[in-house]
């Protein structure tokens, strides 16, 4: 009787479980999803001439939520506070340029990848003598505070690595002579130096994929946006929007 009786509480628990796991596509049906980003990194993100948030992420996940029949709320916060806040559930999605990492999955899951690239070291083009990672010893290297490259650059034994809050600010500190060096993804490089021509890319460094960040619990969701991202991938949606933001 007392191992029936167990069996039925596992069960029940087991279901209850699950019932949990599938909530979270419900839930942005019922009440929106709501996304969180940085808008410091163009043209994933950024702020246009109104303050509004554009960027290729945007126009994607605009189009997933089409896809998907969801009302859309785009939250701009610091980039270092964007996994706390999807942990605490105050957002839904985090679209942000996010590099998937092995460091990033033990506390978060990850769409399918919609974009891949290498990241880059970016200089002045007065500057010599960088041409590799290893030539960064020695010398002011600026990151983003909580990113994938901040963990390269930490990477590098003798190099001073400086961190911001915002991409923005680092690629300035590099154009300023504030930082001798920059590493950042590549279509983001390519946008600084559209805004600072006195910047070069040196170098192209380990190859990344990119993602949409969820909570772990919210399966039923992650399944819902991959088969969304796939379909635009089929039907060219993904192309216009890469024509768009990254030719």
């Amino acid at each position: 009787m007392r191992k029936w009786l167990t069996a039925v509480v596992l069960v029940g628990l087991l279901g209850a479980s699950s019932t949990l796991a599938q909530s979270c596509l419900a839930n942005v049906k019922a009440n929106g999803l709501t996304v969180g980003t940085s808008p410091d990194y163009p043209p994933f993100e950024s702020l246009d001439k109104d303050n509004k948030i554009v960027g290729f992420d945007i126009d994607l996940v605009n189009a997933i939520a089409q896809e998907l029949g969801l009302k859309v709320n785009i939250v701009g916060q610091s980039f270092d506070g964007l996994i706390p806040a999807l942990l605490s559930k105050k957002i839904d999605l985090i679209a942000a340029g996010l590099t998937i990492t092995d460091e990033r999955k033990k506390s978060v899951d990850f769409s399918r990848p919609y974009i891949s690239g290498p990241n880059v070291i970016i200089t002045r083009k007065e500057t010599t003598g960088i041409n590799r990672l290893e030539d960064l010893v020695g010398k002011k290297v600026a990151v983003q505070i909580g990113s994938a490259q901040e963990k390269i650059a930490s990477g590098v034994k003798g190099a001073e690595v400086k961190s911001y809050n915002l991409y923005t600010d680092a690629a300035l500190a590099v154009n300023t002579r504030q930082a001798d060096a920059l590493i950042v993804h590549r279509f983001v490089g390519r946008a600084f130096l559209k805004q600072y021509p006195d910047l070069k890319i040196v170098a192209e460094l380990n190859q990344v994929d990119t993602g949409l960040a969820l909570r772990k619990d919210c399966g039923d969701l992650r399944q819902a946006i991959d088969s969304a991202i796939e379909k635009l991938e089929k039907n060219g949606k993904m192309d216009e929007l890469a024509a768009k933001w990254f030719k």
